[in-house]
């Protein structure tokens, strides 16, 4: 539970943004959001601030300033990275992640990926293809990936949620990670 109170403390400085924990009256946090204006302050549980960028001139981000890009040079996005029990004591039975993909250009390999592993060997790694999701390209568009946990896990393996690029360039805005037990 110690993350539940690092990332409201940590991301409490200013109302308009959010990096969230909404947490119901048992204390077990329901979403983990990011709309990645705080990326940069160093949010605990999320990785790779190299990725958190502004949209390039004359293109606005889904909200905010912020956006975390995928490119030639990073392939990952910023991502979320948590053990399993530090954010529910019972183990998940599908991870949700929602947000807010713009692609500039067509892109097969574009996709949210949620890889539970124990100490960085994979247990369960899925990919959610965003193709159908970019078919109009130059746009704002939402996704919604539903990923079952399907392999046995345990609370001390770690959960890491992230989209990958092909070293093509696309903006994530808006993350959304929720769980269903």
């Amino acid at each position: 539970m110690v993350v539940t109170v690092v990332l409201l403390v940590g991301c409490s400085n200013n109302n308009q943004n959010q990096v969230t924990t909404e947490v119901k009256p048992d204390a077990v946090p329901a979403v983990i959001a990011n709309d990645m204006e705080n990326a940069l302050s160093g949010v605990p549980s999320w990785i790779n601030e190299a990725t958190v960028v502004k949209m390039p001139d004359g293109i606005k981000a889904h909200s905010g300033e912020f956006v975390t890009r995928v490119n030639q040079e990073n392939v990952y996005s910023y991502a979320f990275r948590e053990t399993l029990s530090n954010i529910n004591p019972k183990l998940p039975a599908a991870v949700i992640v929602k947000g807010f993909v713009y692609s500039p250009e067509p892109n097969t390999a574009l996709s949210i990926i949620v890889d539970i592993n124990e100490e960085g060997n994979s247990v369960l790694w899925k990919a959610y293809s965003l193709t159908d999701v970019i078919a109009d390209l130059n746009q704002w568009k939402e996704f919604s990936a539903r990923f079952t946990i399907d392999q046995p896990v345990k609370p001390e393996h770690q959960l890491k949620v992230f989209a990958f690029g092909g070293k093509k360039t696309a903006y994530f805005d808006d993350f959304d990670i929720s769980f269903e037990y």
